[in-house]
């Protein structure tokens, strides 16, 4: 072999040992590509600002992605559901509260976060609660707020008519009243197409002034029912509305009603703080604010229904649980608390947070006179839920085919198959 086919392979060698090297180096590359976690949501109206909180959490946190998939509400449940049962859910999953969550965490598809999510203990209980578990007390899920219940309306319409805040229910009828001579739609409200819930909050939004503050001890510890007198006359009070709703609203669903008030065709609309954050995406010059539902006597104190919306579980099958634990870590800290009230004008589940929108301030006033949210609170852990059976029934009972009492009564006796009253 001659000198030069010598160099030749020596060359060689040399570049095939200088490509393994560059090949060694290389590899490791590929372990420190971004990890993503997949969370799934029902809540698509809040995307957006949902994003925006992801977007800080990406920016400080090097290595991780978050994935955030939305669902429909009408959708949701039964999607995850099917999922978790096949394997294939995501790392992360927004869970109902209470008696929705319990499938899931009874099955396994979910980890407790007790032990990984130390932040937890900066939560108050009444948001942990509706992620506890019922068996063995741990918590399932990261809660991220506590929303509390009102009557929402447009500034501008009230101004134009020169109507103010009703001090008393009376007040409120005739403001109604007025608003209909203008033709302008007083309330909009619709339950059509799977979204009678929103008519549930409705019923919660009036509640709290016709059945009292410590109506929902009494129905847990059985000394009233939905039978009891305070309740049906809630459910009356609230049927007493409908000729304030929009024409046909037995045909309008949630999404067209909400579309009603943010466009400014109707003047007020019965809902929970979540939908604050909502309203001023969907129309950034929308002018309006929220007032506690008005009892019958003026100065009387107005309670307003919460409740924990729901919460962030790690699904037990996921493949990237230490990736999706630092996501929920992030979830449960001040720092999310804080952009979550900033972005979305909700109550976030922690309140250690500074509160700059000035309709969240007045929730959070409102707040303070708080009442659990009866159907969901108390009795929506097991089947048959009072809120079946409300959601069932209730445009019926607001056009007059069944009393209240009726209602009432199919909601206790659907209830009273699974409720035991704590003694």
């Amino acid at each position: 072999m001659n000198m030069l086919s010598i160099r030749r392979r020596t060359l060689l060698g040399l570049i095939g040992g200088l490509a393994a090297i560059g090949a060694g180096f290389a590899a490791p590359t590929s372990a420190f590509a971004d990890e993503t976690v997949t969370l799934w949501s029902w809540r698509t109206e809040d995307e957006a600002a949902m994003r925006r909180i992801f977007d800080v959490f990406e920016k400080e946190t090097p290595g991780i992605k978050v994935k955030i998939q939305f669902t429909p509400d009408a959708d949701y449940q039964n999607r995850l559901s099917t999922a978790l049962r096949g394997g294939r859910g995501p790392d992360i999953a927004q869970l109902k509260a209470y008696g929705e969550v319990q499938p899931f965490i009874e099955a396994g598809y979910l980890g407790a976060l007790d032990d990984s999510v130390a932040e937890l203990k900066n939560m108050p209980e009444t948001a942990l609660g509706a992620a506890r578990g019922r068996t063995d007390g741990k918590i399932y899920g990261v809660p991220y707020s506590v929303p509390m219940m009102g009557v929402f309306y447009n500034k501008e319409i009230f101004a134009a008519q020169g109507l103010e805040i009703p001090k008393t229910y009376k007040d409120f009828i005739a403001a109604c009243e007025k608003l209909k001579a203008a033709g302008i739609t007083p309330i909009a409200a619709g339950g059509a197409n799977g979204s009678a819930w929103a008519l549930e909050i409705g019923v919660g939004v009036v509640g709290p002034t016709v059945y009292g503050s410590g109506f929902y001890d009494e129905m847990m510890s059985g000394k009233a029912t939905f039978e009891d007198p305070r309740y049906v006359a809630a459910l009356k009070r609230y049927a007493e509305l409908k000729p304030y709703f929009p024409d046909g609203f037995a045909g309008v669903d949630y999404t067209t009603s909400t579309q009603q008030f943010i466009n400014g065709k109707a003047a007020m609309f019965l809902g929970g703080s979540f939908e604050n954050g909502s309203f001023k995406a969907q129309n950034p010059k929308l002018q309006f604010s929220i007032f506690s539902f008005p009892a019958d006597e003026a100065g009387a104190k107005l309670y307003t229904s919460a409740f924990s919306d729901g919460s962030y579980g790690l699904v037990s099958e996921s493949e990237n649980k230490e990736a999706a634990t630092k996501v929920l870590n992030f979830m449960a800290s001040q720092k999310f608390a804080q952009l979550f009230a900033d972005e979305l004008g909700w109550p976030p589940a922690r309140t250690d947070v500074s509160v700059k929108d000035p309709v969240l301030s007045q929730m959070m006033d409102m707040a303070k006179n708080s009442t659990p949210y009866l159907t969901l609170v108390g009795f929506r852990w097991q089947s048959p839920t009072a809120s079946s059976i409300l959601q069932a029934e209730i445009i019926d009972m607001i056009e007059g085919k069944i009393t209240p009492q009726k209602l009432a009564a199919d909601m206790q006796a659907a209830v009273a198959t699974w409720f035991q009253p704590k003694q």
